[in-house]
């Protein structure tokens, strides 16, 4: 795609032959090795494209090329959410302040200008310096340091992962992380499969028995039986300016600490200001999407317009506890991730890119056209699904909330939520051992004997480590980050852990 970006763009479709089927080598190479966050997708590519152009690479070089390419992102990616941690904590204070403009510093501006410093001086120098500075670079580097790279980016979602289920807080439903997990494991089954099966698990665990548990539901109605227009306190402008700000700066700011939260925050920030003119409310309304969050952006546009919608009868008087609006947050954050990384980026993406390639590997420069056409799509479809969040939370919480059954909807996500977090950590979090023993002429392979026992038991061990280290001895954030990442570099010098 980017050979093809080239070959538009200088007129040139050789440029776009030599470039087009390599650096998408090179991006498969960078997905493959873990390079899982955009930008640092198009950081690695900006470094690759130079080299593939200057060496005339081939698909086989641009792979060895795309690895350490991909490994070097993933340590841009790590270094930059750990930093940005820190911004979430200034984002805190100014929580406290009412500071609405100082939020949104911190979820934009800050993070910019750490991505730029971190990132310029490495694409200049390797730039500059060209293909041979790289090759110079990874013979210097040790084997061990790659790996250790590798099991980090493995290890450290687990650190999302049990966080997560720190948030949903209901420890009864644990067994269903577990069962997520090894549904996964055992049966291979895909992202989409697990939601389906998650969201029916929760309706016959929450309404077995109960003929009237949807009566609630029941929107056919106005809630004083006549057709009539709601008061609003929020604009269009209002509503769109919350969508454009979420979707355009949803992983500017991510964090390991608390992941979207401070885009979440600063999305909303302008117009709590508008919802809620007394400081102290509004100081409690950006405290409370300053909490742990994580989704899929697009997919997540569904939460914010409910949430907004619920903010909105807030503001006006309705009686809506802020655990309600946690519970619907962190309820259905993990089962539309699933669902949206399954349609968007492992479908739509897939075919989009997998044509454009085709057009890219013959200098094509048609193959421009797919990339651009996700972008539009995905646009598109998160924006109907933020005006759909919107209206359906408009039209439906009062009677919602008149018909008793939140706590039931809360719980479904919650059930919903620890299934999928199980059946997410199942594919995301990876972690091996390549200990083995020797006795006579026999050879005794540990991660062997593991999968005997059960597959995924390392990757399981490590959620459970970090939401034992959360929940009982009270670790931060930040030191379970630290304990990840020295057990990743030691593990990998020691020969404990391979990706």
């Amino acid at each position: 795609m980017v050979g093809t970006v080239l070959g538009a763009l200088t007129g040139n479709l050789e440029t776009g032959l030599i470039t087009g089927g390599s650096i998408e080598m090179v991006y498969l190479g960078m997905v493959a090795a873990g390079g899982n966050i955009p930008s640092d997708r198009v950081f690695a590519a900006l470094i690759a494209v130079p080299i593939a152009i200057q060496t005339g690479v081939t698909p086989e070089v641009a792979v060895s090329i795309a690895v350490p390419l991909g490994v070097l992102g993933v340590f841009v990616n790590n270094l930059r959410r750990t930093v940005n941690a820190v911004f979430v904590h200034w984002a805190d204070k100014a929580a406290d302040e009412a500071d609405v403009k100082k939020v949104w510093r911190c979820a934009t501006t800050y993070p910019l200008i750490l991505g730029f410093i971190i990132r310029f001086p490495l694409m200049f120098v390797i730039n500059y310096f060209g293909a041979d500075f790289v090759t110079a670079m990874l013979n210097v580097m040790p084997a061990w340091l790659l790996t250790g790279f590798n099991v980090m980016g493995g290890m450290l979602p687990a650190l999302g992962f049990a966080t997560t289920i720190f948030m949903i807080g209901k420890m009864k439903y644990l067994p269903l992380f577990i069962i997520g997990f090894f549904l996964v494991k055992y049966l291979q089954i895909p992202t989409m499969a697990a939601a389906i099966f998650g969201i029916c698990m929760a309706l016959l665990i929450m309404f077995m028995g109960d003929e009237k548990a949807f009566d609630g539901l029941n929107f056919a109605k106005d809630l004083d039986g006549e057709k009539k227009e709601q008061e609003r306190l929020l604009s269009e402008k209002d509503v769109n300016g919350v969508f454009l700000r979420w979707i355009w700066t949803a992983e500017l700011s991510n964090s390991f600490e608390r992941m979207q939260a401070l885009a979440v925050a600063s999305s909303f920030a302008p117009v709590l200001r508008k919802l809620y003119p007394n400081d102290e409310d509004l100081q409690a309304a950006i405290r409370r999407h300053l909490g742990f969050f994580n989704t899929q952006a697009n997919w997540g546009c569904l939460i914010h317009g409910t949430v907004l919608a619920m903010e909105e009868q807030k503001a006006m008087g309705s009686d809506i506890p802020d655990e309600m609006i946690t519970g619907i947050k962190t309820g259905l954050m993990g089962p539309l991730a699933g669902i949206g990384d399954t349609l968007d980026f492992g479908t739509i993406q897939t075919i989009l890119f997998a044509l454009g390639a085709s057009f890219a590997t013959t200098g094509n420069v048609v193959g421009v056209v797919f990339p651009i056409a996700f972008a539009v799509i995905t646009f598109c479809e998160a924006r109907f699904l933020f005006g759909l969040g919107y209206k359906l939370g408009k039209e439906s919480i009062q009677k919602i909330l008149s018909g008793g059954i939140i706590n039931k909807i809360i719980d479904c996500a919650s059930i919903v939520g620890m299934f999928m977090m199980g059946a997410l950590s199942a594919s995301i979090v990876k972690v091996s051992t390549p200990l083995a023993w020797t006795f006579g002429d026999k050879t005794v392979q540990l991660q062997t004997t593991l999968d005997a026992i059960a597959p995924g038991l390392l990757p399981l061990a490590a959620v459970f480590f970090v939401f034992w280290g959360i929940k009982c001895k009270k670790w931060t954030i930040t030191r379970c980050l630290i304990i990840l990442i020295c057990a990743s570099i030691i593990g990998a010098f020691l020969g404990i852990f391979a990706l």
